[in-house]
């Protein structure tokens, strides 16, 4: 089958998409690029509440197919965008995105299309065909929903995870690279590296993640230094800056190595994404030297901490077999933003350790492999799509049998109308 994403202009949820195209895609030669996830004439997800009316989202949607399909072969799967940031109209705006992709093949002859939603919300979805619900973002009331209803089952792909971009082979074919060699090497000494790969905070209150944060992981960066490990950290976009250069100081200060993620603002911002900080030169050099280190340290990573306001460690680490931690002391709304708890505490002691179970020292210790999120989707769309074709099989028999009588009855009358 062929798929395709839209772009969504969130870093973690294009991830996704790419990932589960590029594993849905396994077994063909072409890579897949970044114009596997379509977005506007102007470079702008195309969401339904971005636009005045239908007419003008209709147009955008449109030339976006019209200018894919110049080029591509048909999709038989389209990946919709979820965003969680926006709760008010996310739902409605897959659905529109979902009825606006079936018209255009409506209309341009191409034949049955298949819409997924992507680490979606649970709702009672008119157009999309299938919805991925992971677990930690349905209520106690869905999950019981979900479990009683058979039709609800038909539509709803419930995963404990979240979907990822990262396999073995890719990290291996990172940390194998010429261009991490010498940065690589020296964790290959014979000791046990940890790393700590960092979220942040969100636009709102309700996911904070400040110093104290910070010299909580400091002191448990420390503490792995001391049983005779390797320690690097890493941030994300999400980081702010003031939590980045203090870790960046002490890190330099302990003999840890700390890489930077966060893109380095040219101007003033108040975007609290871009780095605003002290070490622009620094972060910009390393930038320049290596890129995006985050796939390859993890070939030579024995045990990865995540914090619990980033799922990637469902994805990214626990999903792939490596031993993962998460840093769980951070200030999370519970009323505001449940899912965090809620994954967590359904993969604690399953999947991942909490970091401050002494066990996470202990590299003998291990849990097993989280179930592939990736890899249920995939199933479940196959699933859907052979369900689908046995219904047009059948459609299409009836339509036959219901027309043959309509036809002889016809015959019959002509062949009298001639006799006569």
């Amino acid at each position: 089958m062929e798929y395709c994403g839209f772009f969504s202009g969130r870093l973690g949820s294009d991830n996704q998409t790419r990932g589960l195209i590029l594993e849905a895609e396994a077994d063909n030669k072409v890579p897949v690029t970044r114009d596997k996830l379509l977005k506007s004439a102007n470079g702008t997800a195309l969401d339904r509440s971005r636009y005045a009316n239908d007419d003008d989202f209709k147009k955008d949607v449109f030339t976006a197919l019209d200018t894919y399909l110049q080029n591509a072969q048909k999709p038989d799967v389209f990946i919709l965008p979820f965003n969680h940031g926006d709760m008010n109209n996310a739902a409605n705006d897959a659905d529109a995105l979902a009825k606006t992709v079936k018209d255009y093949y409506a209309e341009h002859n191409l034949g049955s299309v298949t819409t997924l939603v992507l680490t979606g919300a649970f709702h009672d979805y008119k157009h999309v065909d299938l919805a991925n619900v992971p677990y930690h973002l349905m209520s106690e009331e869905q999950a019981k929903r979900l479990n009683k209803e058979p039709e609800l089952q038909k539509k709803i792909i419930p995963t404990l995870g979240v979907a990822g971009n990262l396999t073995k082979l890719r990290i291996q074919q990172e940390g194998n690279s010429a261009k991490f060699a010498d940065e690589l090497t020296q964790y290959k000494n014979g000791k046990p590296t940890v790393f700590f790969s960092l979220g942040g905070r969100v636009e709102g209150p309700e996911i904070q993640f400040n110093l104290k944060d910070a010299d909580n992981i400091l002191k448990k960066a420390k503490e792995f230094q001391d049983k005779g490990f390797n320690v690097a950290l890493g941030n994300s976009p999400r980081t702010p800056t003031d939590v980045t250069d203090f870790l960046f100081e002490k890190a330099k200060e302990n003999g840890m190595h700390f890489y930077n993620a966060k893109k380095i603002a040219e101007t003033e911002t108040s975007d609290f994404r871009q780095y605003t900080g002290k070490y622009k030169k620094e972060f910009a050099e390393q930038q320049q030297k290596l890129g995006n280190i985050y796939p390859a340290i993890l070939s030579v990573s024995d045990i990865v901490v995540g914090t619990k306001d980033s799922f990637s460690y469902t994805s990214d680490t626990a999903a792939l077999g490596i031993k993962t931690a998460v840093y769980s002391d951070m200030y999370i709304d519970p009323a505001k933003r449940p899912d965090c708890d809620r994954l967590f505490n359904s993969v604690k002691n399953k999947y991942v350790f909490d970091l401050n179970d002494p066990r996470v020292f202990d590299t003998k210790e291990v849990l097993p492999v989280l179930p592939q999120t990736n890899a249920t989707i995939i199933s479940a769309v196959k699933k859907f799509e052979k369900e689908k074709t046995v219904e047009r099989l059948k459609a299409a028999k009836q339509a036959h049998r219901q027309a043959m009588p309509q036809k002889n009855l016809l015959a019959l009358k002509l062949n009298k109308s001639h006799q006569r």
